[in-house]
């Protein structure tokens, strides 16, 4: 009988530490999560644990929203990213492309433009806005919108696709 009892205890040990530990690598933040499901958002979650949202713009295009699962503090301000790809370059954008992008983060008062180098040797251009983790639910659903109008509009001009 102390075996048995032994072994039980054993048995959900084992199966809380599974739990925990399948828990501490699930992709996400759950506070996250929780809100877009309260919002009514429909999302992935990619590989990564960032938030990929599809919005059906006008004129029939579409543009992907990325949420970015892990977070950034300074001091008890908690930050989050929500990104858009506008395009993705073969080499290196123009100068002259290069200082529309910046004059354009110079004078928005909300997001602002980046480039990166991808891994396959393109240069990414998306629009980037960095948030509060404690946004209200109308604001981050507003600034989710926005990051996918900005960015739909510069593909638009920049790339005339409707790839992202």
């Amino acid at each position: 009988m102390k075996a048995r009892a032994l072994f039980a205890i054993l048995m959900l040990g084992l199966a809380a530490a599974g739990t925990a530990s399948a828990q501490e690598t699930a992709p996400g933040d759950p506070r996250l999560t929780q809100q877009l499901d309260r919002m009514g958002i429909h999302y992935t979650i990619t590989a990564e644990g960032n938030y990929s949202i599809l919005y059906n713009l006008k004129g029939g295009r579409t543009q992907t929203v990325y949420i970015m699962g892990q977070t950034e503090k300074y001091r008890d301000t908690e930050i989050r990213e929500l990104w858009s790809r506008a395009g993705v370059f073969d080499a290196v954008p123009s100068a002259e492309v290069m200082q529309s992008l910046l004059e354009e983060s110079g004078t928005s008062k909300i997001g602002f433009w980046s480039i990166e180098k991808s891994d396959e040797g393109g240069y990414i251009v998306y629009f980037s806005v960095k948030v509060p983790v404690y946004l209200k639910d109308p604001d981050l659903s507003g600034l989710l919108e926005l990051t996918a109008n900005v960015a739909d509009q510069k593909e638009q001009e920049l790339f005339n696709t409707d790839d992202e």
